[in-house]
């Protein structure tokens, strides 16, 4: 390959990064523009005793049995998580934990709000306090 094949091929590349890193990521995000209906979705954000200040890169794990769904916090502590476990499961059979190194969770706390798009939102609140 020469010289110019290559240069081409970066320009290629560094195009194609550029323009999917300007793509919105739904990760963590509280509204979306889009337009999908969900059965449930658990929404919130991990927090810091005392403070209140956000804590991102939480891992955010939904659990129901053997089945389990992860994501984690972005950069502001929020987090949203759409678990797929089947359309019969009700929020209250699964269980939210959250997850850091050098943190231990105090308290996962829950509230149902009610949301046009998803049948069950439930908005899952982590306090975490850093290890001593």
């Amino acid at each position: 390959m020469g010289l110019s094949a290559l240069t081409s091929l970066a320009g290629f590349a560094a195009f194609a990064a550029a323009a999917f890193s300007s793509q919105p990521s739904y990760s963590g995000q509280v509204d979306s523009e889009r337009d999908e209906d969900y059965d449930l979705a658990f929404v919130g954000s991990a927090r810091e005793t005392g403070t209140l200040a956000p804590i991102p890169d939480v891992q955010v794990r939904a659990e129901m049995g053997k089945w389990r769904i992860m994501v984690r916090t972005n950069n502001e502590g929020v987090y949203k998580l759409y678990p797929s476990f089947g359309s019969d499961i009700k929020a209250d059979q699964i269980t939210i934990s959250c997850a850091k190194d050098g943190y231990e969770t105090v308290d996962v706390s829950r509230r149902q709000l009610s949301d046009k798009k998803v049948k069950e939102l439930v908005v899952a609140e982590c306090l975490m306090a850093p290890k001593p």
